[in-house]
């Protein structure tokens, strides 16, 4: 899924947790760009299939609507974005919140969008820069920039 402006993180205006604060409310879908790649990728693989022999091939070329409670491979990002400024983002390279200099948030929510990869091996390394943040952060007291 390629991101999108249709896709984003709201505050539900109903649902409230047991304080009475709103819940978050994801609101998401395929675009026609995914779903044109989906049948792309679904033509090409069929093709690849056959030209290495394959007796039967069966390939689901419609993706409908995204369903969160279906199994999905994937790996949702963003949330609280990682970025140099703090008007266009939440958190800064140590993940660092800029608004609550004592919250570090670790996990693909600071991602812009996905990369198309298994998130793993960055989300480490983020990991290892988060700490090296809060190290700074207990022994200098202040916001990192």
């Amino acid at each position: 899924m390629m991101p999108n402006r249709y896709n984003y993180l709201s505050l539900d205006p109903i649902y409230k947790d047991e304080y009475g604060m709103p819940l978050l409310r994801m609101t998401v879908n395929y675009a026609q760009t995914d779903h044109n790649a989906h049948k792309f990728m679904t033509q090409k693989c069929l093709e690849i299939m056959e030209n290495l022999g394959a007796d039967q091939t069966m390939a689901f070329d419609q993706m409908g609507d995204y369903n969160i409670g279906a199994f999905v491979p994937e790996h949702s990002v963003g949330g609280t974005i990682m970025g140099p400024d703090p008007e266009t983002s939440v958190v800064n390279n140590y993940s660092q919140v800029w608004d609550v200099n004592n919250i570090f948030v670790l996990g693909a929510s600071t991602f812009a969008n996905q990369s198309g990869v298994n998130p793993t091996d960055t989300l480490g390394a983020l990991a290892y820069r988060a700490a090296e943040g809060i190290e700074k952060y207990f022994k200098e007291g202040n916001l990192l920039v």
